[in-house]
C-alpha cells in the first residue's frame, strides 16, 4: 500500500525540525528527541537531537514509530525492559539502550499517519499531564510545518480533499465535528499494513460491523436518508468504543473498528456488546423510525496474520456467521468457526444449485376456520430436500437473504403454488379458498422481479372461489415511493388480496396502513405464544390490537397456534382464522389434496344426508385432531420452520 508521507522524506534538512526536537527534549526532560517519518519499509529521521546517529533511518519492523501510528494517540512506555512487547527489541537491548519512549503521532489534515514526534531516554522516566499536553502541541506544529513543505495543489486535487469538502457542504457543523473523528478506509488499512509489517506486530482486534437494514433503507427511502442513517450509526459507534480505537467506513453498509492491544475475548466481547447496545436504541429520521441493528465479525491478531487481506477475509467470514442470526449479534473467528464457515459455503453453493434447478419444493400449511376447524386456505412455504433430509428455512433463508436472491425463491414458490391450485380445487368445487404466498423485500424493491410476478399472475387464472393473497412484512409498508404503490394497485386490479405478515413486529405507520389497499393481517406468533402467561399484559395488548384491526375491517389470521387454550382465547376475541401445529403441520401438495378429498366437502347446493354428514364429521375430527407430540415439529416462524 502506498503510504502518505506528504512528499517530504527527501526534502533538504530544515533547522526548524531541529528546533522542535530540541523543545520536545526539554519539555519531556529526556536525553533524546526525534522527528521520524515512515514510508513502506523504513522509519526516516527528519531530525534527531541529543544523540549522534550513524544512519538516517531504521527498519520499520523494530521501530517504535509504527506502534505510535497504530494507536493514533500518545504512546508512552515508562520502562521498556518491564514491558514484554519491547524487552527484546534491538533498540532497547542494543547500543542505543532505549528505556523510556513517548511517541506523539503526526496525523495529516486529511487523517493519514505520517510519523511521530518522539521523546526518548536511556533511563526509566515519567511524564506529567502538562508535559504530555505540550508535546501534543509540538506534534501539531510539526504537522503544520510538514504541510507547508508540500505543494498545496497536490492535496487540493486528491479524492480525499474533494470528499471532505463535499462533506463540509452537506453536514451541519456539529455533525461534521463528530464525523471528522472517523478515519477513511485507506487510512485504517494503512494502519493495519504498518502494524503487520513490524516484527510480529502489535496485538489488536478488528471488528467488521454491518448495519443490517442499510440496503433496505437505501432502496426504499433513498440515498440521502441512507447516508444520514450511516452517519448516525458512525456517531454511535464512536461513542461506544474506548479511547485510542479507530473507526473507518469500509463499505456503504459497514464500519471497521480497530482496537489496539485488545486480545482477550472477554474484553472484546464487552466492546462488541456495547456497540450493538448503542445501535439498538431507537433512531428517528423525520417521521420514520428506523432500526440501526448491527452484526459484527471479529478477528484478533496476536502475530497470527501475515497480510491485511487474510485478516479482512476472516472478519468477513465471522460477519457472515453473525448475519445468519435473526438478532443483532457478533461472532469471533477461530478454527471451529472456519470449519463451520466452510460447511456454510458448501451449503450455500448447493442451495444456489437447488434454486437454479428448481429443486426447492412448496409445502402447504392449512389455514382453518376457528369455528369448526375446516380449511379455508393454505400458506405456501419453501422446503429444500437435500439428500434424505429436509433443510429448514431457518438454515437456508439467511443464506438467500445474504445473497440477495430471495426474490427468485419467491417467484419459484408462487409459481408452484399457483400450479397446485387447480388440483386442490377439484375435491372442493366452488368452495371459497385462499392461497397465501410471501413476498420478500428483495422482490418488492426490484422492478424486474415485480414485473415477472405480475406476468405469472396473469398467466395462471385461478379456479372459481379461489383468491391469491400476498403477504408482505410490515416494514415493507414504509416504502412510500410511487412505484411501490402502483405495484400494490396492480395486484388489487388483478383480484389479489394484500395482507401484512407478522403484524406487530415491524415499524409501520398506522396512517400509512390505513391509506393502503390492505385486506388482511396475520398476527405474529410471538403474541399468540404469550396468551397463556400469568401476566395479563400480553392479552391486553393483543385484545387492543384485535379491536383496532376489526374496526378497520381487516381479515385477521393468527399464526403459530399450538394449544387449545390459545385457540379458545382467539375465538372469543373475534379471530376467525388461524394456522399452527394445533391444526396442521406444513404438508406436501399431494398430502393437501388428499386432506381435502378425505374431508369430502361438497358445494352448498348439493344436499348431504344426516347419516352421511355424521360420517364426514368423524373424518374431520380424525384429520383435524392434533398430531401426536412425538410427530410435532416447531410451528411457522421458528428457526427450524
Amino acid at each position: 500500500m502506498e503510504l502518505h508521507s506528504f512528499d517530504v522524506l527527501d526534502t533538504p534538512a530544515d533547522p526548524r525540525f531541529d528546533d522542535i526536537s530540541e523543545l520536545a527534549r526539554r519539555v519531556a526532560g529526556t536525553d533524546i528527541a526525534i522527528i521520524s517519518l515512515v514510508d513502506e519499509d523504513r522509519q526516516w529521521f527528519k531530525s534527531c537531537v541529543g544523540a549522534p546517529l550513524g544512519q538516517q533511518d531504521t527498519p520499520r519492523t523494530i521501530s517504535f514509530c509504527g506502534h505510535t501510528i497504530l494507536c493514533r494517540d500518545p504512546f508512552i512506555v515508562p520502562d521498556t525492559l518491564e514491558d514484554d512487547r519491547f524487552a527484546d527489541n534491538p533498540l532497547v537491548i542494543g547500543e542505543l539502550g532505549v528505556r523510556f519512549y513517548a511517541g506523539f503521532p503526526l496525523i495529516s489534515p486529511n487523517g493519514f499517519a505520517l510519523g511521530s514526534l518522539c521523546a526518548i531516554s536511556r533511563q526509566p522516566h515519567q511524564l506529567m499531564e502538562h508535559q504530555i499536553d505540550s508535546l501534543q502541541r509540538l506534534a501539531s506544529i510539526t504537522v503544520q510545518l510538514l504541510d507547508g513543505l508540500r505543494q498545496a495543489s497536490v492535496l487540493s486535487r486528491t479524492e480525499e480533499g474533494l470528499k471532505a469538502e463535499r462533506l463540509r457542504q452537506r453536514l451541519p457543523s456539529d455533525e461534521l465535528s463528530s464525523l471528522q473523528l472517523l478515519a477513511s478506509r485507506d487510512q485504517l488499512l494503512q494502519m493495519l499494513e504498518l502494524n503487520l509489517s513490524m516484527n510480529g506486530g502489535l496485538p489488536f482486534a478488528l471488528l467488521r460491523c454491518r448495519f443490517r437494514d442499510y440496503d433496505r433503507v437505501n432502496a426504499t427511502l433513498g440515498g440521502v436518508v441512507a447516508e444520514e442513517f450511516m452517519n448516525e450509526g458512525a456517531r454511535r459507534a464512536l461513542a461506544a468504543v474506548p479511547k485510542g480505537s479507530s473507526i473507518a467506513r469500509f463499505t456503504d453498509a459497514e464500519l471497521l473498528v480497530l482496537l489496539p492491544f485488545a486480545v482477550q475475548h472477554s474484553d472484546v466481547q464487552r466492546i462488541a456488546e456495547r456497540l450493538i447496545g448503542f445501535c439498538n436504541q431507537i433512531y428517528r429520521s423525520g417521521s420514520q423510525t428506523l432500526p440501526l441493528g448491527m452484526s459484527i465479525g471479529i478477528a484478533i491478531h496476536s502475530g497470527n496474520y501475515a497480510s491485511v487481506e487474510a485478516l479482512l477475509a476472516d472478519t468477513s467470514m465471522a460477519l457472515r456467521m453473525a448475519l445468519r442470526s435473526s438478532s443483532n449479534t457478533f461472532r469471533f473467528i477461530d478454527a471451529e468457526a472456519r470449519s463451520v464457515a466452510r460447511e456454510s459455503y458448501r451449503l450455500e453453493s448447493d442451495l444456489r444449485e437447488a434454486l437454479n434447478s428448481r429443486a426447492l419444493e412448496t409445502y402447504l400449511q392449512p389455514i382453518v376456520d376457528l369455528a369448526d376447524g375446516s380449511p379455508i386456505g393454505f400458506e405456501a412455504l419453501a422446503r429444500w430436500p437435500r439428500g434424505s433430509q429436509i433443510v429448514s428455512p431457518g438454515t437456508f433463508m439467511p443464506m438467500l437473504n445474504d445473497s440477495g436472491i430471495t426474490g427468485e425463491l419467491d417467484l419459484l414458490i408462487i409459481e408452484q403454488a399457483l400450479a397446485a391450485v387447480p388440483l386442490l380445487a377439484q375435491p372442493i368445487p366452488q368452495r371459497q379458498m385462499t392461497m397465501s404466498v410471501n413476498l420478500s423485500g428483495i422482490l418488492l424493491e426490484d422492478d424486474e422481479l415485480r414485473s415477472r410476478l405480475l406476468q405469472l399472475i396473469d398467466s395462471n387464472v385461478l379456479p372459481s372461489g379461489w383468491t391469491l393473497q400476498v403477504e408482505l412484512l410490515e416494514d415493507a409498508f414504509q416504502d412510500s415511493t410511487d412505484a411501490f404503490e402502483h405495484f400494490l394497485m396492480d395486484l388489487v386490479e388483478r383480484g389479489v388480496a394484500i395482507a401484512i405478515d407478522d403484524f406487530g413486529t415491524g415499524y409501520s405507520s398506522l396512517a400509512r396502513l390505513i391509506s393502503l389497499p390492505l385486506q388482511g393481517v396475520k398476527v405474529d406468533r410471538a403474541f399468540v405464544m404469550r396468551l397463556e402467561e400469568q401476566d395479563d399484559s400480553p392479552r391486553t395488548l393483543l385484545r387492543t390490537m384485535l379491536t383496532m384491526l376489526n374496526d378497520l375491517g381487516l381479515a385477521i389470521t393468527a399464526e403459530g397456534v399450538e394449544t387449545e387454550a390459545q385457540k379458545q382465547w382467539l375465538a372469543a376475541n373475534g379471530v376467525r382464522r388461524a394456522q399452527g401445529y394445533l391444526f396442521h403441520r406444513p404438508i406436501q401438495v399431494s398430502e393437501a389434496i388428499h386432506l381435502l378429498q378425505e374431508l369430502d366437502y361438497r358445494p352448498s347446493a348439493i344436499p348431504v344426508s344426516s347419516r352421511r354428514l355424521s360420517a364426514v364429521r368423524r373424518r374431520q375430527r380424525r384429520f383435524l385432531w392434533p398430531w401426536p407430540l412425538g410427530d410435532r415439529r416447531r410451528s411457522k416462524g421458528r428457526p427450524d420452520q
